[in-house]
Parts: C-alpha cells; structure tokens; sequence
C-alpha cells in the first residue's frame, strides 16, 4: 500500500464512497486538496475558474495560487447553491473549470451542472466542505465530477480538527495527484504536538452555550501565533504560505477516524433536528429550508433569513445561543480584502443579500431536540422574519 494511505481512515472514507483507498488523500486543510486537484488537471497563469460568490475566501485562493483567475457565479435565493443564470454570466472562453458548491449540505442540481459543463467541455469539481453524506437522485455529492474535496475543520460534517480530503474520480487525475502527493511536507513534530492540544481542548471545553465565546477566542490566539488556525495572514492577504502544501498529522487522522465510525449515527441525527427545525420554524413565522425532491440533503447548518442579523448574532452570543453566520460577505470571513480575489460590489446580487439576512442553526450532536427548540425559542422572541 502506498505510503499516503497507511493509516486507519483512508479505508473508511474509501468505504463510504465505494471507491478504492487509493482514490482518498489526507491533506492539512480542504482548500490544499483543492489546490492539488486543481494543479493535477493543468490550472496555470492566464486560466478562469468558476466557483460560488457565496463561499470562504480559501476557495479562490487555491486558483490564485496556481495563477488562475476566479470568476464568480450568483446563487439561487432558496439553495444558495449556483445558479444557472449566474454560471452563464460567469463563463468566458478562458473557463477550465468549475468548482460546485453544496452549501450548508444542500445539494446542487447536478443534472442541470453536469449537462452544462459537457456541454462546455470543462470538468466539473465538488466542494463537498458543507456536504459529507448528501445526495443527488441517490448519489453521493463527492461522485460526480471528476474529484471532490471536503474539510474536517471543526464545524465541518465531522472533525478531523482542522484537515482535508481528496476524493478523486478519474484515473488520469488519479495519476497527476500521486505524483504531487509523493512530495507533500509532513507536518512537524511540534505542529503535531500543537493540534492534539487543539482537539483535546476543543472537544472539552466546546458545547452550544460556549462556541461562540471560544470561537472568537480561538481565532485571536491564530492570529497571535499561538494555535494552528483555520487560514493564515499570509492566506487572506491572497499570499501562499511557504507550508501550505501539506499532509494531515497523525492527530488529525486519529481524530477523524474516530468520528467516522459515528458517521451514520450523525447524518441521522443531522436529519432529525433538521426536520424539527422545518416543523418549528414554520410554526415561529419564519420560512423553512426548500429541498428540491431529488435532494436527500444532510444539512450542516440551517439556513435562516432575518431582518435584523448582526443584532441578533450579538444577542445570541451573550446568552449562549449556538446561531452561526455563513457568509457575512460574499468571501468569507468579514475583513477580506474581497478585490484580491477578483471580486467586487455588485457581482453577485443574490448571495450579497443572503450575506446581509443569513444565520445558520447548528445540527450537530451536541444539539439535542431541547436545545434546537431552545434556538427557536431565542428566533422567536428576538428574531425578525425577512
């Protein structure tokens, strides 16, 4: 077996996809995984990629990285996946590909994707960082183009304490990507060290009344120095790392391995305080997630729009109320330079009003029944309906 894939969680990842273990690769972030892919298909200087006006700011620095320019779709209002009409504004003769997004574990019409990008000629790439688990017409998001990447940051559909994956679906690809893989950097014995703090720390001291605090607290000490964060300086300056370009660490793969084994146990319950939060919110005056019919989604985090969100998220995180904010600008998160990046006022309409009017509503398993009815409770009496 080759050496990248010698460890416990490979085989698991390969198992829930139907896929070989030599299809999965373990990468330090998601965005590294989309660089990799993205490098093993031939994006250069002078190339345009497509990928959502309504996502993290990681994604287009991967393209930026290789030279490559992003060009940005608008998104559908009730999906807050592309949409159509955006991909075509977006596309120019210079396209090479397009990354689809299946925001908050919604997924997108693949159909309508896949017909567009033949008849483009470009290959297709999922970003599945929201969407472990959710499926178009019964297929997996991650199988349908010609490779997928997913994170396993902290808030992702299962933890790997920060961390990304590679799932790959051609064979040619297949080839690029174990060439590039076979000179990845190791992380260090200290970067080892550091992260199995994080994650011990994290998964003691994290629940619903004080993720938010924690949050805020975690990103300070990254920005210090002081803990291996999410996205460097350098990162959001549009600058690549001398690092970046790494394998995940061992703690990493422990802890994602443990987590797999609940996978299912997850999605089922991801789906169960998703079905009480389309029963709840109907109930409180505010509109519930519309799931196209060929969707079996896993949602990660609830959708909800409001008229009055900075003001609630602030009053949410003095009372201890999970309540999320995915995007607060169209290249998450607040203080991007947005221009770096290739994106201006104006370019994506839908997704800049979703980031005015979105919070999101946790799913995970520290949210039980009580306390998503808690979260409904807190909308109801402080929330206004859009």
């Amino acid at each position: 077996m080759d050496e990248w894939n010698k460890n416990k969680m490979t085989p698991k990842l390969a198992a829930f996809f139907q896929k070989q273990d030599s299809d999965v690769f373990l990468f330090a972030k998601g965005r590294v995984a989309l660089y990799a892919l993205l490098k093993a298909i031939g994006i250069g200087k002078g190339d345009e990629v497509i990928c959502s006006g309504y996502t993290c700011v990681m994604v287009p620095s991967a393209p930026k990285f290789l030279g490559a320019v992003c060009r940005y779709a608008d998104i559908d209002p009730q999906t807050y996946n592309i949409s159509m009409h955006g991909l075509e504004k977006a596309y120019t003769h210079k396209v090479k590909a397009v990354i689809v997004q299946h925001t908050y574990g919604i997924a997108q019409n693949m159909d309508e994707i896949a017909a567009w990008a033949f008849d483009k000629g470009i290959p297709v790439i999922e970003d599945c960082c929201h969407a472990f688990g959710s499926r178009w017409k019964g297929q997996l998001c991650g199988t349908f183009g010609i490779g997928s990447f997913f994170s396993g940051q902290w808030n992702k559909p299962f933890s790997t304490g920060l961390g990304g994956i590679l799932l790959v679906n051609d064979d040619e690809v297949l080839a690029e990507v174990q060439a590039l893989y076979a000179s990845i950097l190791k992380p260090s014995d200290l970067e080892e060290t550091r992260i199995g703090m994080q994650i011990r720390v994290y998964n003691a001291l994290v629940n619903p009344r004080t993720v938010s605090i924690i949050t805020r607290a975690y990103r300070m000490l990254s920005r210090m120095g002081l803990a291996i964060g999410s996205s460097s300086n350098d990162e959001l300056a549009g600058e690549m790392p001398r690092d970046y370009f790494k394998s995940m660490a061992a703690a990493q793969i422990e802890e994602g391995t443990k987590n797999l084994a609940n996978i299912d146990k997850l999605i089922a319950h991801r789906k169960t305080i998703t079905g009480l939060y389309d029963r709840e919110l109907a109930n409180a005056g505010f509109q519930p997630l519309r799931q196209h019919k060929d969707a079996d989604n896993v949602i990660l985090r609830y959708p909800v729009r409001v008229a009055d969100k900075k003001e609630l998220l602030e009053k949410a995180l003095k009372k201890g109320v999970e309540i999320g904010s995915w995007f607060e600008i169209p290249l998450h998160p607040e203080g991007t330079d947005m221009q770096k990046f290739g994106y201006t006022d104006g370019m994506c309409p839908e997704a800049e009003k979703a980031c005015r009017e979105v919070v999101n509503l946790p799913t995970h398993l520290k949210i039980d029944e009580s306390e998503a009815v808690r979260v409904i409770d807190f909308l109801r009496r402080f929330a206004r309906s859009v």
